[in-house]
């Protein structure tokens, strides 16, 4: 059972559409700015509703934020909302709830980082960015290869846990290459801020689910290049 339509969503059509055993739920808010209160009522609705339409023993995923780890972001409407809704989740007894990054990956959505930085390569507009900044990018694919293997095994249910990248990197590096795929020079504006805030991956690493997914010196250019290249 797939609840929503986004890249998410549409990522994990096609393995569990048709699965009467599992619900994945990878709908409501997206924007990590958003303010607005009726959005957050809406998905609080809706998965209150999918909930309710569940029975114990299916698995029901649900994705938060890894931002939760960063304490400039943890007051934030979003970020509370996310653990709101988190909170819901973790009354199913067959609750996998992944916290994401930053994902690369093909979607429409202009709020996403990478669609943002490609959008200012494609326009020539100069942007800010914040150079102590860190962001930690992830491949959808590698996503789904890590979220399949714990709803494949029966014994991983009642978890929260992040799905990330091991290493986060520096926004400049982010936005070089951005430029490397798209063969563009952008005009980028410093500004003195920005943070890093560590996210633990440890128990993913520990668990082998992530064997296939390599992530080595270059998976950040390789990632990019992979969905933003020209």
């Amino acid at each position: 059972m797939i609840v929503g339509r986004g890249m998410l969503a549409n990522a994990f059509t096609q393995i569990y559409l048709s699965d009467p055993d599992t619900w994945i739920y990878a709908s409501g808010v997206s924007n990590s700015v958003c303010t607005d209160d009726a959005e957050f009522l809406r998905e609080r609705s809706q998965l209150s509703a999918v909930l309710a339409d569940t029975n114990a023993d299916q698995t029901f995923v649900y994705f938060g934020t890894c931002s939760v780890a960063d304490p400039s972001a943890l007051n934030t409407p979003y970020v509370q909302h996310k653990l709101a809704m988190e909170k819901l989740v973790t009354a199913h007894p067959g609750h996998l709830i992944f916290r994401l990054p930053q994902i690369a990956g093909k979607t429409n959505n202009p709020h996403t980082l990478l669609n943002t930085l490609h959008r200012h390569a494609v326009t020539g507009e100069e942007f800010p960015v914040w150079r102590n900044a860190f962001r930690n990018i992830i491949d959808i694919d590698d996503v789904v290869t890590i979220v399949m293997r714990y709803v494949g095994s029966p014994l991983q249910r009642q978890l929260v846990l992040n799905v990330a990248n091991p290493e986060c990197s520096p926004i400049g590096e982010i936005v070089k290459a951005m430029e490397h795929a798209m063969g563009r020079k952008m005009r980028v504006q410093m500004i003195e801020r920005g943070t890093h805030y560590p996210i633990d991956v440890t128990s993913m690493l520990n668990s082998g689910f992530a064997r296939d997914c390599i992530f080595d010196e270059n998976y950040l250019e390789r990632v990019i290049s992979k969905y933003h290249a020209q």
